[in-house]
């Protein structure tokens, strides 16, 4: 079977049958509305009958009671008076001073109209009428005592006829036929009857009310669902025919598009749903086209910038260049407009600094947050990577800080170092979570949100930035080890060479002078060969502390070897050194030294003698300085230990 036919058994399957099964559903709809339309038009029309006559047999009762209490209190005169007012505000039709069995003779006083001759019906009985002669009149009667203990009947009534029958028919809005046994019966009311109810709560009726009649809409329906099936057959075959073509077209182009022709377009024949899907197709097919040279420039872009990326991480241990190209990096990949690289700072880790910035931020360079406050700082304390849209500077509860960019987008990811907080040789400054630092993205282009995938590619060069760091950490450290004494920590004597030819060419060009103290532990020897080396170690540990303790941040301290020490004191004349010294002997000898040996702790009486020279007056030159120094220092230990000299010109 071919596509059309198909489509033409499939459209009038579709169509037909729900209208086939809804016609069939309409008529029996139909017969059971009208059903129950004509149930509830006849209950509610005997129930109309029967409220109206309850209605007219309560004030005709009324009526009768209201005479006899007005004879019982006033007499005849008041009775009638009474009488007449009821029969004139038409609430009766009658009043007679009779009994309802004698209603039909001649009864004197009458008030109102004629008491009728006939059956009467008593509305205070049930089943009052039993089929002896017409009805006449509903009635009903009230006695009352009299003084001289004979009792007086009253009786009201209304007159049943025609006209009082085609009142309620009016009302109850239907036919109405009294069943009194009279040869024509008594028939009223403005409708043709199809359906007939009795009730003999009062009166015995026949009640007729309307009948539906269905069947014209049955013919209508039938026809309808003709005309349907006429209209549904030409209408799927045309349908068939202008839908083929243009889906053969569409599949031709798809094959094309499939063997990589991205060139290939559908022509478009109408406004109808396929040339809208021929026009998506073209515009898809364009996108795609346009996404596969993006793609193509994005590519060698990348690789360009991973290029850079990979060169610049092997060239160079600059940290901050390092963190830019990473950075720059990362905008390229995920589109960004801006970002930052924030690191937590050297000398407060509870601080994170911003290391590396590229674009428009809004904000002064450096920026600096505190840990968990504003957006970046909640992120990095909770080390969690995030992503989203920023809603009037606030960013999942948390609010920017002043510090921060106002920006419409962010996406941010924390790196850690591959060492623990606590074990971490490198000496990063960590969170108490081991976070070195956020990389942050700010507003993607074209303002779009960034995506989870974001995040992903976003890990990559975060955990890029956080080998470099801890290498370029790692580095600093070794080459800090390279020149420290691994006893005491302080500079070695490779160091301590290097800056005295530092410090002697700045001296000789900017003619400022610098000092140089050679300190000597006075009777080390004694101290090793008495408790030991372990012990001398201890003695030497704690001099490096008190030298350190005494001398200004940019002072040097260094061991030059095995208990002679040296401080590089910059900008220092003969005089300022002096004092240094003396300051140093003091710290030395004021308090014993602590130890610990195998008998136990102990403490130690130390002392030191210290030579002093200066730059630019005692020596020009490294090896000069130090000679000089060393000079000095003999001639301390000449004058008795536990003394400083300063050297001769």
């Amino acid at each position: 079977m071919s596509l059309r036919s198909r489509l033409t058994t499939a459209f009038l399957v579709v169509v037909l049958g729900p209208v086939l099964v809804g016609a069939v559903f309409v008529a029996a709809v139909m017969s059971h509305l009208a059903d129950s339309r004509g149930e509830a038009l006849a209950s509610s029309a005997v129930t109309t009958v029967d409220s109206t006559l309850g209605t007219i047999c309560e004030r005709i009762q009324a009526s009768a009671a209201v005479v006899a209490l007005s004879h019982s209190s006033g007499g005849t005169a008041d009775a009638l008076e009474m009488a007449q007012l009821v029969v004139d505000r038409r609430v009766v039709d009658g009043v007679v001073f009779t009994g309802l069995q004698d209603a039909g003779n001649v009864a004197t006083p009458d008030v109102g109209a004629e008491a009728p001759d006939g059956a009467w019906v008593d509305c205070g009985e049930a089943a009052a009428y039993a089929g002896a002669g017409p009805i006449v009149a509903l009635g009903a009667q009230a006695e009352v005592q009299n003084a001289d203990g004979t009792v007086s009947v009253f009786s009201a009534f209304r007159v049943v006829d025609r006209g009082f029958l085609d009142r309620i028919a009016n009302v109850a809005d239907a036919d109405l036929v009294l069943r009194d046994g009279r040869p024509e019966p008594l028939r009223v009311g403005d409708v043709d009857a199809g359906r007939w109810d009795a009730t003999d709560a009062f009166l015995p009726l026949s009640i007729g009310t309307v009948a539906t009649n269905v069947t014209p809409m049955y013919w209508t329906l039938a026809a309808m669902v003709a005309v349907s099936a006429l209209c549904a057959m030409g209408l799927a075959a045309w349908l068939a025919r202008s839908t083929t073509r243009p889906l053969h077209e569409l599949s031709a182009a798809a094959e094309r598009v499939s063997e990589g022709d991205l060139d290939v377009r559908v022509p478009v024949h109408g406004r109808d749903e396929v040339a809208h899907l021929a026009l998506a197709f073209n515009r898809m097919t364009a996108q795609t086209q346009a996404y596969v040279n993006a793609l193509t420039a994005s590519r060698d872009q990348m690789r360009g910038q991973l290029g850079r990326l990979g060169q610049t991480l092997t060239a160079t241990l600059d940290l901050d260049r390092i963190l830019e190209v990473i950075l720059d990096t990362a905008m390229v990949t995920a589109g960004a407009e801006a970002g930052v690289v924030m690191l937590v700072d050297v000398d407060d880790a509870d601080q994170l600094r911003q290391r590396a910035g590229e674009g428009d931020l809004g904000i002064d360079q450096p920026a600096a947050i505190r840990l968990g406050e504003g957006i970046i700082g909640s992120i990095a304390a909770s080390g969690v990577p995030a992503h989203g849209r920023i809603a009037d500077g606030v960013f999942n509860g948390r609010r920017r800080a002043e510090t921060e960019p106002d920006a419409r987008t962010i996406v941010a990811v924390p790196f850690e170092g591959r060492a623990p907080a606590e074990t971490d040789d490198a000496g990063a400054p960590r969170t108490e979570s081991g976070v070195l630092g956020v990389l942050v993205l700010y507003n993607r282009i074209a303002g779009e949100d960034f995506e989870p995938g974001d995040v992903d590619t976003l890990r990559t060069f975060a955990g890029q930035a956080s080998v470099a760091v801890e290498n370029v950490l790692l580095h600093r450290q070794a080459q800090r080890l390279s020149l420290t004494d691994p006893l005491t920590g302080l500079w070695n004597y490779r160091f301590m060479q290097t800056s005295l030819r530092r410090e002697a060419e700045r001296s000789r060009r900017y003619q400022r002078p610098s000092a140089l103290l050679a300190i000597d532990l006075d009777r080390f020897k004694a101290v090793n060969d008495t408790y030991g080396h372990p012990v001398g170690d201890q003695v030497l540990i704690e001099l490096a502390r008190r030298v350190t303790g005494q001398i200004r941040e940019v002072d040097l301290a260094f061991r030059h070897g095995g208990e002679e020490f040296m401080v590089l004191l910059p900008e220092t004349d003969a005089a300022g050194a002096a004092a240094v010294a003396e300051r140093l002997g003091r710290s030395v000898a004021a308090r014993p030294f602590k130890v610990n040996d195998a008998s136990g702790g102990r403490e130690l009486r130390v002392t030191v003698s210290i030579g002093v020279a200066v730059l630019g007056e005692h020596a020009d030159t490294a090896n000069e300085i130090l000679a000089a120094a060393d000079e000095a220092l003999y001639a301390a230990k000449a004058a008795g230990r536990d003394t400083w000299r300063v050297a001769v010109v």
